[in-house]
């Protein structure tokens, strides 16, 4: 089920890729997942205490 692909939209016949595995598609997804959360967590974090600071003044 998993080999090997030439993509129609390049011109060069001899250009060949190979797809990604079940596993690698799941550990992509994970990373992926994992770096938008901390980055989402991060921006939260600054967000409340920012309003917290506006709430002091």
């Amino acid at each position: 089920m998993y080999g090997t692909m030439t993509s129609s939209l390049c011109p060069h016949a001899d250009i060949q890729g190979t797809l990604l595995t079940r596993e690698q598609v799941e550990e992509i997804s994970t990373r992926i997942s994992k770096s938008v959360s901390e980055n989402v967590s991060k921006q939260l974090e600054k967000a409340m205490a920012s309003a917290n600071s506006s709430k002091g003044k």
